[in-house]
């Protein structure tokens, strides 16, 4: 596979080397998901997102899909709806109900569904082995987890990002 080269642009706000870690960072991550998911599918023809569906029910249950939906990062609430669905038709999951609330119903794991997630489980971390781990040495995997720390302390206010956008337009003249 070539490297994809990041889109050209004449921005004054990040330089191209800014620029070419983003789009790498994206690329990177859209490459992984990819190849496990082509993985997921041949073995268990399970998209990467139902399994991640799985993975949040196995750690978190019951949780209404809503509340699902929301911890979820490669599905949108309306997708989430429907693959639960589906996950419910192929007997892996149950739809309850909610002592507290009638009008909310809970998403559970059968027994079925727990131990197809155990082999699921395996041939993704499968996966992460081949794709990742046997890809990258000790110093690059604890460079990436350093990265992620930060990106994922970075102030997230609207505000934050208004004062830092404007203070980057004053540094840079």
């Amino acid at each position: 596979m070539d490297f994809v080269k990041a889109p050209r642009t004449t921005s004054a706000v990040i330089s191209q080397p800014e620029q070419d870690g983003w789009f790498g960072l994206i690329y990177a991550q859209a490459a992984m998901r990819s190849r496990i998911e082509a993985v997921l599918m041949e073995r268990h023809r399970l998209s990467f997102s139902a399994f991640e569906i799985l993975c949040r029910l196995k750690d978190f249950e019951p949780q209404p899909v809503r509340s699902l939906a929301s911890e979820l990062v490669t599905v949108s609430p309306t997708r989430a709806s429907r693959l639960v669905q589906d996950l419910i038709d192929a007997g892996h999951l149950v739809r309850g109900a909610n002592q507290a609330d009638g009008r909310i119903s809970l998403i559970s794991l059968t027994e079925e569904g727990r131990r197809y997630i155990q082999i699921v489980a395996r041939t993704f971390e499968e996966s992460i082995k081949q794709f990742f781990v046997d890809v990258l040495d000790a110093d690059d995997i604890a460079a990436l987890a350093r990265i992620w720390r930060k990106l994922e302390t970075a102030e997230d206010s609207p505000e934050s990002h208004r004062k830092d956008l404007h203070s980057s337009d004053v540094d840079r003249s």
